[in-house]
């Protein structure tokens, strides 16, 4: 069965200016021997710091944000000769003592310090991909800064131009929604609600626009909510609480100005599901809204 997913995304990178083509290469401290640099990110971003309480067992966790450099090392040497956990730690544990640094926490597989270099304050973690694997190693290291951004605020003409494209969006989601409830009879809509209940959250309300954009532009046409959920939890008590949201959203398109008589709301529960339910992927596809054209 086909669905219908409407997503809004937007996405930021922050790179730091002189690595946009920056090859691979150790960064303060040189790798071990046999070890050999294979994957490395430099960004502005956050690192959790885990420090020891005095005179207590537990660890305090601070985080900081600045321009990390993150590297993984891989060995390629004899395998027979293959550094422990312990021997890689002890190394960057050397490190950070001859820079004059502190070392914050450490267990078998982890290692946190800080050190000074230069006039600029770092922090530093060092770990291993998995706790069996005593071969890839990455280190972790976060130079303390601010993020100084020069944001462009639109000027008052600009603004209503991208409201214009707002709007021009919304008219061609309301024509999907109108196309496939013409051409298949339905469109499946992931509304997202709070756990357990039939509240809907606020950004699924752009959803909620669409659908009465769509049936205001086809004022004859009349529809059927149906609610279903994944096979989590009492069978009873989900088909209710399906019914329950696919009236919340009837409710929320009779707001936006459609006449009531044009709607109407059933929940199925777990009774019609679309995809697996032993996977969480499948639950999620279940977890929906399907709009049904009604002849």
């Amino acid at each position: 069965m086909k669905k219908f997913l409407m997503i809004l995304s937007l996405s930021l990178c922050l790179a730091l200016p002189a690595c946009a083509a920056e090859e691979l290469k150790d960064f303060i401290f040189r790798g071990m021997q046999d070890y050999k640099l294979y994957n490395q990110t430099r960004n502005f971003e956050r690192l959790e710091i885990r420090s020891a309480k005095p005179e207590s067992t537990e660890t305090e966790r601070t985080t900081y944000e600045g321009n990390r450099v993150w590297t993984n090392y891989y060995y390629q040497g004899d395998a027979s000769a293959r550094p422990s956990h312990l021997q890689a730690l002890r190394y960057y544990k050397a490190g950070v003592e001859k820079l004059g640094g502190e070392i914050l926490w450490e267990d078998e597989t982890n290692l946190h310090a800080s050190f000074e270099r230069g006039g600029k304050q770092y922090y530093m973690t060092v770990g291993f991909t998995s706790s069996t694997s005593t071969g890839d190693i990455y280190v972790t290291i976060l130079e303390l800064a601010g993020l100084e951004q020069d944001v462009d605020i639109l000027d008052d003409d600009e603004i209503i131009v991208e409201e214009n494209i707002i709007e021009e969006k919304k008219s061609a989601e309301a024509e999907i929604i109108v196309k496939k409830l013409e051409e298949e009879g339905f469109v499946t809509l992931y509304i997202n609600f709070d756990s357990g209940k039939y509240t809907i959250k606020p950004e699924s309300y752009k959803i909620i626009d669409d659908i009465a954009a769509a049936l205001k532009a086809k004022p004859a046409m009349k529809v059927k909510l149906e609610g279903h959920t994944d096979n989590v939890g009492n069978a009873r008590a989900n088909k209710k609480l399906s019914d329950d949201r696919a009236k919340a959203v009837m409710d929320a398109i009779v707001a936006k100005g459609i006449d009531k008589a044009r709607l109407s709301a059933q929940g199925f529960g777990l009774e019609k599901p679309i995809a697996d339910n032993k996977t969480e992927e499948g639950r999620a596809k279940n977890r929906r809204v399907e709009l049904v054209r009604v002849d």
